[in-house]
């Protein structure tokens, strides 16, 4: 089963979004959250949030993160934003903001968790949360 996530006009350029996406593909989802967390680029924290909302559509869909693989992530051109600052002689330069789109389709690896036993490992997690915290 595939799951797309979409984030759009976003402000940043997509030449400084794709070096960071080309080593997240073929990863499970888990690792690529990890990963992105040590990531030193502006991208980073943008992705990361990306990744977190198909972790949550997955398991919507009773997939665990660790079942889940990136199976594309590709980054296009927005509309770019048009801007002039001022110059010398009375003359005016233009800036050009460029915005991104980002895809992520993530792909199941095994089969889904039944509700039933989505929500048996529900409880297990919450139990032993539980008795951490005694």
């Amino acid at each position: 089963m595939e799951f797309t996530v979409k984030t759009t006009y976003l402000r940043i350029s997509p030449r400084k979004v794709r070096p960071v996406l080309h080593g997240l593909r073929g990863m499970t989802a888990d690792q690529a959250k990890i990963n992105l967390q040590f990531v030193n680029k502006k991208s980073a924290p943008l992705l990361h949030n990306l990744v977190k909302s198909g972790i949550a559509a997955a398991k919507e869909n009773y997939f665990e993160p660790n079942q889940v693989v990136i199976k594309s992530i590709y980054c296009n051109e927005g509309p770019r934003l048009k801007r002039i600052i001022p110059w010398s002689k009375g003359q005016a330069r233009r800036i050009t903001k460029r915005l991104s789109h980002i895809v992520l389709t993530l792909e199941s690896v095994e089969e889904p968790l039944k509700k039933t036993e989505a929500k048996k490992s529900e409880d297990i997690k919450s139990n032993n949360k539980d008795k951490k915290a005694e």
